[in-house]
């Protein structure tokens, strides 16, 4: 596998020449817009409906609107001037217990290894002693011009290293509050949904995590371009509306039947 980084991970005064590797690959189905009678693939012309004609490059600006009767243009050297130099290094601020930082601010993920011979030692003394605390490493770096904060911590004999989103995008949920009193809550329900949960619970499978949508797609397209027939499944019926109380019961029936 390709890293698509490498510098040092830098602890206090100690670093580490690491790379970066991708943990996620995104494989999204995309289709290209097409014209019905020749084939040709259709352009996206920049049209100016006040002036009603295609514009040329150079006649376009980038502009961030204030409201709908101001904006403010704001030119390439401009934003060039903002960005960042890149650095070769991904600096750790601090620790955490990684039970603190909540799965929402979590982003891209990636692996974090050790490059060559001389940081494995100093790779191999961080990566048990936060494995036994159970600490991981927020860390910031600026890579290709762009400033990215990082979670890193212990994963499967290497560090995950996680891009987080910034604290200004993630949008707080204090106002979405569910009012519940525990104390008037049916005990005959807690039960049966405690068994319920018993006898649904089993080993994580991430094998199972399958884009089904994605699958169908490309199914649908080696069959057509086999010039063969492709058989759609017919719709599920929906489910009949019961009690909060039958449909813990039926569950509970069928999650028992299918772990006899």
């Amino acid at each position: 596998m390709k890293a698509s980084w490498s510098g040092f991970l830098r602890i206090g005064l100690v670093t580490i020449p690491v790379k970066l590797y991708p943990a996620v690959v995104k494989r999204a189905i995309s289709f290209h817009l097409i014209h019905k009678d020749c084939g040709s693939r259709i352009k996206y012309l920049k049209y100016c409906p006040r002036c009603d004609r295609v514009l040329e490059d150079e006649e376009i600006v980038r502009a961030y609107f204030l409201d709908k009767d101001h904006y403010v243009v704001i030119t390439d050297e401009e934003l060039a001037s903002l960005k960042l130099a890149s650095t070769d290094t991904i600096e750790v601020k601090y620790f955490v217990d990684e039970k603190e930082v909540a799965p929402i601010y979590y982003a891209d993920a990636h692996y974090l290894l050790p490059e060559g011979e001389g940081g494995k030692e100093a790779f191999a003394i961080f990566y048990k002693v936060m494995e036994e605390k159970g600490r991981a490493a927020v860390g910031q770096a600026v890579i290709r011009q762009r400033e990215y904060p990082f979670l890193i911590k212990p994963y499967q004999g290497k560090f995950l290293a996680s891009t987080l989103h910034y604290y200004q995008d993630v949008i707080k949920a204090e106002d979405l509050k569910v009012e519940i009193d525990e104390k008037k809550l049916d005990p005959r329900y807690l039960d049966l949904a405690a068994r319920l949960v018993d006898s649904l619970t089993e080993p994580f499978k991430p094998e199972e995590l399958v884009d089904n949508f994605a699958e169908a797609v490309l199914k649908l397209v080696e069959a057509k371009a086999r010039g063969e027939k492709f058989e759609l499944k017919a719709a599920e019926e929906k489910a009949k509306v019961i009690s909060f109380m039958e449909a813990l019961k039926a569950s509970l029936e069928k999650a028992e039947k299918k772990a006899a």
